[in-house]
């Protein structure tokens, strides 16, 4: 004991102060009770479930920063927290609000590494109410899957020509800021008279930044999405693409530096 009484006197008053800020902010962030609305809605998000585990919840240890203010049956909350479950660990920033005594998100986005998840969308719960009750509701974070086929409209590329054919699927992961997509082309004669070896040529396999937008959140014939990968071959190994799509019509565009080259199709 009087070794233990003697490392603590020798520790700088102001070290120990940081030490129990850093372990007591957590405690904090959860007092009155908007962290519970907003694990409710973590556990609701497919893939933060799959991130931080099914058992994710505010760190205990770890840096918050935020406030809450609570009058009643009202209060407002704005915190941003360590979450960590089983699988692993990230930050949420989070908006709340209390009315008639309970609490309601008004939004909250999961950060862990370099993705962000909009924990609302994900969960399909609406911002500053409760999770849609019936039927089945597209939001901007499900999960998106398809193929698509199209005509090359324009191309310099030396085998894949203009009036080719080009193909390719596309998969985002539900709630992610990326998706994976795979291109493949078939070289010869286009309607451009050019000739080149005949043959398919995959033309691109890679992640992209993705982004969606929902119109009718009961239909997917009037969304809109865009798939982005602006790096070429010299900086990750794979053209660059960029895939943009409205409804049913769509435009695919392939680049690269070395060989310089764009194809255009139109989806």
């Amino acid at each position: 004991m009087a070794g233990l009484k003697k490392a603590l006197f020798g520790v700088p008053v102001i070290v120990l102060i940081v030490l129990a800020v850093f372990a007591a902010t957590p405690f904090l962030a959860t007092c009155g009770g908007h962290d519970e609305v907003l694990t409710a809605a973590v556990l609701r998000c497919p893939r933060a479930v799959e991130l931080l585990g099914d058992d994710a919840h505010p760190a205990r240890l770890g840096m918050a920063c935020g406030s809450t203010k609570i009058s009643g049956d009202s209060g407002s909350a704005s915190w941003r927290m360590p979450f960590t479950g089983s699988r692993g660990r990230g930050t949420i920033s989070s908006v709340a609000y209390k009315r008639d005594g309970d609490w309601h998100l008004d939004g909250a986005v999961l950060e862990i590494g370099d993705e962000k998840i909009d924990i609302l969308a994900c969960a399909g719960v609406t911002p500053g109410g409760s999770r849609p009750s019936g039927g089945i509701v597209q939001t901007n974070a499900d999960a998106a899957t398809a193929s698509f086929d199209g005509k090359v409209i324009r191309s310099n590329h030396p085998t894949i020509l203009s009036g080719s054919t080009c193909s390719g699927t596309l998969k985002r992961e539900r709630g992610a800021t990326t998706a994976h997509a795979t291109v493949t082309c078939k070289a010869g004669i286009g309607e451009s008279g050019g000739a080149a070896p005949a043959g398919e040529l995959a033309l691109y396999d890679g992640d992209g930044t993705f982004t969606m937008e929902v119109g009718d959140p009961s239909r997917r014939d009037d969304d809109r999405s865009e798939l982005e990968d602006a790096k070429t071959s010299d900086q990750d190994k794979t053209p660059g693409c960029r895939l943009s799509s409205a409804g049913a019509a769509g435009t695919l565009t392939i680049w690269d530096t070395a060989p310089a080259y764009e194809i255009v199709v139109e989806l």
